[in-house]
């Protein structure tokens, strides 16, 4: 794949591997729209690589939708996406109590 040209969204680019993630495509000329929660970790390193950072809870699908309603306004239609957001859940998945429940997943 070749993404010089190339229109790129990164979930979770704020930190981590989304952001290892978002500085390689700028590195290979994509352009890269960040969506994180973060939006002020997102907004700088949006600014080191040229993109835009955009705040977006990927679990909700209106406000997905209207991130990438923004990504089209700014850059044009996108063509790699690459979902690195998530949450981690810092409880043993069976504990002295049980299971944990599993609504901690739908989030």
């Amino acid at each position: 794949m070749n993404p010089n040209g190339q229109i790129a969204i990164v979930t979770g680019g704020g930190s981590g591997l989304g952001e290892a993630t978002a500085r390689a495509l700028a590195a290979k000329g994509a352009d890269v729209a960040i969506l994180d929660l973060g939006i002020e970790r997102a907004a700088k390193i949006a600014a080191d690589i040229g993109g835009i950072a955009i705040q977006c809870d990927v679990s909700s699908a209106d406000g997905g939708a209207a991130s990438v309603a923004e990504v089209v306004k700014k850059f044009g239609e996108p063509r790699i996406l690459v979902n690195c957001a998530g949450i981690a859940i810092g409880m043993k998945t069976i504990g002295k109590d049980g299971p944990h429940p599993l609504d901690q997943y739908r989030k």
